[in-house]
């Protein structure tokens, strides 16, 4: 019985080593070849002449040109990365706080009411907080800074100045008009 497990031990390690030296070496033979390394492209280096046979029997040397090689030229564009929206909030940046008015979107606000008095039209606004707000024409309100230009019987009209893309400064007009009275009110 000892004789068989002795026979066996040498026959695993026989196995184990020749395993281990095949690995081993495989290891060493793939490791040191050039075929996994990746390659540079090169330019070609010089134009060969190309000659051509014309029907006289002269030959005549002409140069093949090399293709033209792409590259960005950025000047006149845009940033792609600058945003198409650009708010100047110089009170924000010096940390002056801003009217109630100036605070939210003008889109935010509702247009509740219109009064007629003395004066001329005035508008009742109701803001997002829940306040109400009196304005007059000429009143800077949004956070844009639009300005009221018009008010009416029924409608209010607010022009906003932005910039765009190309950093010109554009307007643009916003007619709230006044809500109807909503269904299921009395």
């Amino acid at each position: 019985m000892k004789l068989r497990s002795q026979k066996k031990r040498l026959k695993t390690t026989v196995i184990l080593f020749t395993l281990t030296l095949f690995l081993a070496g495989g290891v060493v033979f793939t490791g040191c070849s050039d075929s996994g390394s990746p390659t540079v492209a090169q330019a070609p280096i010089s134009v060969k002449p190309k000659t051509q046979v014309l029907s006289q029997g002269t030959a005549t040397a002409t140069m093949e040109k090399p293709q033209d090689v792409y590259s960005y030229n950025p000047a006149g564009k845009r940033d792609p990365f600058a945003p198409l929206i650009v708010k100047e909030d110089r009170k924000a940046q010096s940390g002056e706080v801003r009217p109630p008015l100036e605070r939210y979107n003008i889109y935010d606000f509702k247009l509740t009411g219109i009064v007629w008095g003395g004066l001329g039209y005035s508008a009742m606004l109701e803001g997002p907080d829940g306040k109400g707000y009196f304005i007059r024409v000429g009143t800077v309100m949004g956070q844009n800074k639009g300005v009221v230009k018009k008010i009416t019987h029924n409608t209010m009209v607010i022009e906003e100045k932005f910039k765009t893309i190309s950093g010109e400064i554009d307007r643009k007009e916003i007619v709230i008009e006044l809500r109807k009275k909503e269904e299921g009110m009395q």
